[in-house]
């Protein structure tokens, strides 16, 4: 199948503790699918882009049911890889208070085995977007190795590249983050996305709007820095624009960065302004908080803009 959009990374099976307790109280837990390149290969498919993932998961009922949610939204699976031997990542979900606290269990997951090899094999037909994020790269050696491979494949068909920093502490040093980072950023990069934690990793100095400017100057023509709360800034060729968090009622915030860079990655695809395309992708992230997982409340195209028009949302 010939797809706009490919995404590659960790898909994983999550697992919340419900009544937001912490893991070592009993009780029983809401099961879910999250990995943030795979939230955003279900965003795009859903606001009616081509999407295709890339990636290793286990021949086990995790992996089967991530087959199962990226088929029903019309995300292609020609790319993933069935692994005979390891099995499909997971991660638990705990409250500390307001806190989500995480604990992965991914240390022998078959996503974690995707190498240069298999990325030689990838089948690119039609691809405008590759995307990955730092947790596709720091997962391991493997995957980092691939992800240049990856990279080089998809630039030499014109593709452009889209890059979520998505730092993890628990996956590599600050150090070499960085190093890969900017590697990442001034080769290949075309659409860059990043946190404030981020932006204190790649040594950015001054105002939020002043990091935007520095990251664009390193190459990338699009560049995104979400700022929770505080809503995002958004620069391109046209400027840099700030826009304003949408208020929701919140259930879960987990997934909503995916979905405010997949929404772009689909604006950058019909070439819309950069303040509209800054509207959408808030409202996108701001409806994905309206329920508890990373891709249920993930919303269509009709939804955002029923929510720009300040009609009501049915999630």
């Amino acid at each position: 199948m010939s797809c706009e959009i490919y995404s590659f990374g960790e898909p994983l099976a999550g697992f919340y503790a419900k009544d937001q307790r912490r893991l070592s109280q009993i009780g029983d837990f809401h099961m879910t699918w999250g990995g943030d390149t795979s939230n955003v290969a279900v965003a795009s498919a859903r606001l009616g882009r081509s999407s295709g993932y890339i990636t290793r998961i286990g021949n086990d009922s995790f992996g089967h049911g991530l087959m199962e949610l990226w088929k029903s939204n019309g995300v292609d699976t020609t790319n993933v890889i069935i692994d005979q031997e390891y099995p499909t990542g997971m991660y638990f979900v705990s409250f500390n208070g307001e806190k989500h606290e995480f604990d992965y269990r991914r240390k022998d997951a078959a996503a974690r085995k995707f190498g240069p090899a298999d990325a030689e094999k990838i089948s690119f037909e039609g691809v405008k977007i590759f995307h990955l994020s730092g947790i596709s790269q720091a997962i391991s050696r493997e995957c980092l190795e691939a992800s240049f491979v990856l990279m080089k494949r998809a630039k030499a068909l014109g593709a452009k590249i889209s890059y979520d920093l998505n730092y993890r502490g628990k996956l590599w040093s600050t150090e070499l983050a960085k190093a890969v980072y900017i590697k990442t950023i001034t080769d290949f990069a075309d659409i860059v996305s990043f946190n404030e934690e981020e932006m204190e990793i790649l040594s950015l100095q001054g105002s939020p709007v002043e990091a935007v400017m520095e990251v664009m100057k390193m190459g990338p023509t699009t560049v995104a820095l979400r700022r929770g709360s505080q809503g995002a800034i958004l620069g391109t060729n046209e400027g840099i624009f700030e826009g304003e968090a949408k208020k929701v009622r919140v259930a879960d915030t987990v997934g909503a960065g995916d979905a405010f860079t997949a929404s772009l990655l689909c604006c950058n695809l019909e070439n819309l302004g950069t303040q509209e395309a800054l509207e959408f992708a808030l409202r996108a992230a701001a409806l994905t908080c309206t329920a508890t997982g990373s891709t249920e409340g993930q919303p269509t195209r009709k939804q955002i803009m029923d929510f720009s028009g300040g009609n009501p949302v049915i999630q």
